[in-house]
């Protein structure tokens, strides 16, 4: 039966976790502690090897199902996993990072544009590689990762339900997806995080669920989707270009997004922190869903205003 799979993917992925935990400690997989970190003490990292992980058993076991648009998809994020595994172990060239997350996203995402449209290829390109490096960087606050993700990931697989045309291996892959996040929070959501996804876990995290947004988007021609990422997307674009005009580096780490501000400035708790970033973006979805179609657009664009205000109104109280 489905439901003893999924049981037993689950099982799994969490004695992979179990397993990955003491060996990482030993090899010191960790984040060192910089004045840009979010945390006081050494924490082991890569622990988001396991989506993707979960993704290569998916395909293991679904193998009979599979679109073959899916394999390339597979090989793109073992090789952003492998490089930023690497990375993790040992720091790598940003620009070499940016290199291969552009040539994986750009082979990956072309498959959808086969008819044209390059100048939307184009914005996909950019839009798709920015908010994969941008979501790494909230691994940084215990649980906010995966509670954004486990909405993220439920409002696409409600999306993708009620598409009857489509074939079931995106909404099957969703949930295989869902349920290493779960896992992965077991270890994250806690006052003192055992381990963090790090740069492989969020990298390929970000990079399947940009791919499953493209994919809806592109399937139903309706961009209005990118609603259900909207409340990190403000913050993360706000934030590059608040570092642009500082001048800064945009792909060095930083402690500019709003969220890091709450944390550390404020001293607020990193639970409270994501379970306010995923509750927002949780009743944002669910209104979307709510509103008549005509309204969509209109909505996004309240949205986005109302957003913008907030952004902005907690960056002058700091």
């Amino acid at each position: 039966m489905e439901w003893l799979t999924y049981l037993l993917i689950t099982v799994i992925l969490f004695v992979a976790e179990l397993i990955y935990l003491p060996i990482a400690k030993q090899l010191r997989v960790g984040d060192r502690v910089t004045p840009r970190s979010s945390h006081k003490i050494y924490h082991i990292t890569g622990g988001g090897f396991i989506f993707w992980f979960a993704a290569i058993i998916f395909a293991i076991i679904f193998k009979t199902h599979l679109p073959s648009e899916f394999h390339f998809m597979l090989i793109g994020a073992t090789l952003l996993a492998i490089v930023s595994f690497t990375d993790d172990m040992i720091d790598l060239s940003p620009g070499l990072r940016l290199l291969v997350q552009t040539i994986v996203v750009a082979v990956t995402f072309n498959q959808f544009f086969t008819d044209g449209h390059y100048n939307i290829f184009l914005l996909t390109l950019i839009c798709g590689v920015g908010f994969i490096n941008a979501f790494n960087f909230m691994d940084g606050i215990n649980g906010l990762m995966s509670l954004y993700s486990l909405v993220t990931l439920g409002t696409l697989l409600y999306c993708y339900s009620l598409l009857p045309s489509m074939s079931c291996a995106p909404k099957s892959f969703i949930i295989t997806l869902i349920l290493s996040v779960a896992v992965f929070a077991v270890f994250n959501f806690r006052k003192k995080a055992i381990c963090f996804a790090g740069d492989v876990g969020s990298i390929v995290m970000g990079f399947f669920i940009t791919y499953l947004m493209v994919q809806l988007i592109t399937f139903t021609a309706d961009a209005s989707y990118v609603v259900f990422l909207m409340v990190y997307a403000v913050d993360a674009v706000y934030t590059i270009f608040q570092r642009l005009f500082m001048g800064e580096n945009i792909l060095m780490p930083h402690r500019h997004h709003l969220y890091q501000i709450i944390a550390n400035k404020w001293g607020k708790a990193h639970r409270a922190i994501a379970m306010a970033y995923a509750g927002i973006q949780l009743a944002i979805n669910i209104i979307y869903f709510i509103i008549p179609e005509n309204q969509k657009w209109t909505y996004a664009i309240i949205l986005l205003m109302l957003l913008t205000a907030a952004y902005f109104i907690l960056k002058r109280r700091h």
